[in-house]
């Protein structure tokens, strides 16, 4: 079976995007990627490229395709429209290419340690298969912007499928803002409703799928006969969206945000080949940024900051090339 996949980015995640590529094709499942490029830059970088398993959209194509996304535009920051077009690269696959019967929607700054296989696996004859973040402890309180994670999710052409695929199309082009309101946040919250919308859906439970930040601390990470194990479950993909550069060779985790140290295992097996990927994709004059964190704001921002530096102390979360 071939696997369809899709994501999207600009220029400054470039670097995520093609290392995404890279793990996919090193673990050396047939798939095809639709990459859609946000922006003339990463797409004239990524023509040069010619990658075999891709398959590149401009971002006119897709806004040529959904008009909708035109008016969207005007009246949202890029960030917002980045999540508002995140259901539309699946709904232009599948719209699209009528011989592709299951499109996977993967964020750019994923990175796959091994086939996602068993996810598919997990997934089987659903319609509809998403993800949670299952949050630790000290992020349980992340939970009020969504219990689910658009990381992965993954929309098979049956009417299920494809109803739940243009309704969160429409919803994201009426109502796609970085704030809570109601229900609502960003593109993600809206996936709160969808086990209770939609039938044949299914919540991803494998524990090596999303591995991030924000649910680490839950696990034993571990290695057996050289693969990494997330409790008793191989590692498939870890989520990056927490790492930044701060300069030329200086990396942060962000993993004392969850007093977690990044060292042993999760730092020379998970942490450095990241790294090492990102700086031979990267261009040589942009750094590698984090999505930025839009959940705290006023007073309570300063609370959060000032105990980041206490945290940042005791659980050191750097990481250095020399």
């Amino acid at each position: 079976m071939k696997y369809t996949f899709c994501t999207h980015f600009d220029i400054n995640y470039i670097a995520h995007a093609r290392s995404l590529y890279d793990s996919l094709e090193n673990n050396g499942l047939p798939f095809t990627l639709f990459m859609f490029c946000m922006c003339d830059e990463s797409y004239n970088l990524l023509e040069e490229v010619n990658y075999s398993n891709a398959r590149l959209v401009h971002f006119s194509e897709l806004e040529e395709f959904i008009p909708e996304l035109l008016f969207a535009k005007t009246n949202r920051s890029k960030v917002e429209y980045f999540y508002t077009c995140s259901p539309a690269t699946c709904y232009y696959v599948l719209s699209n290419f009528n011989e592709i019967n299951l499109v996977t929607y993967l964020d750019a700054d994923l990175y796959f340690f091994s086939s996602p296989e068993p996810i598919f696996k997990e997934i089987g004859n659903s319609s509809i298969g998403i993800i949670e973040h299952k949050f630790g402890w000290l992020t349980k309180r992340n939970i009020i912007y969504g219990r689910f994670n658009v990381g992965w999710i993954s929309f098979k052409r049956d009417n299920e499928g494809m109803k739940c695929l243009k309704d969160w199309l429409d919803d994201c082009i009426d109502w796609c803002y970085q704030k809570l309101e109601g229900n609502k946040y960003a593109d993600q919250k809206y996936l709160d409703q969808w086990p209770i919308k939609y039938n044949n859906i299914c919540i991803i439970e494998h524990k090596g799928a999303n591995l991030a930040v924000w649910n680490i601390s839950n696990y034993r990470i571990h290695k057996e006969n050289k693969e990494i194990y997330v409790d008793e479950d191989i590692l498939i993909f870890y989520h990056f969206a927490n790492l930044k550069q701060i300069d030329s060779f200086l990396f942060k985790t962000d993993l004392s945000r969850v007093f977690k140290k990044t060292s042993g295992i999760i730092k020379t097996d998970i942490y450095i080949p990241y790294i090492r990927k990102l700086l031979s994709n990267k261009n040589a004059r942009d750094k590698i940024h984090a999505k930025k964190d839009a959940h705290i704001s006023g007073v309570y921002s300063l609370v959060v900051t000032m105990t980041r530096i206490i945290r940042d102390k005791i659980f050191p979360d750097l990481i250095e090339f020399k």
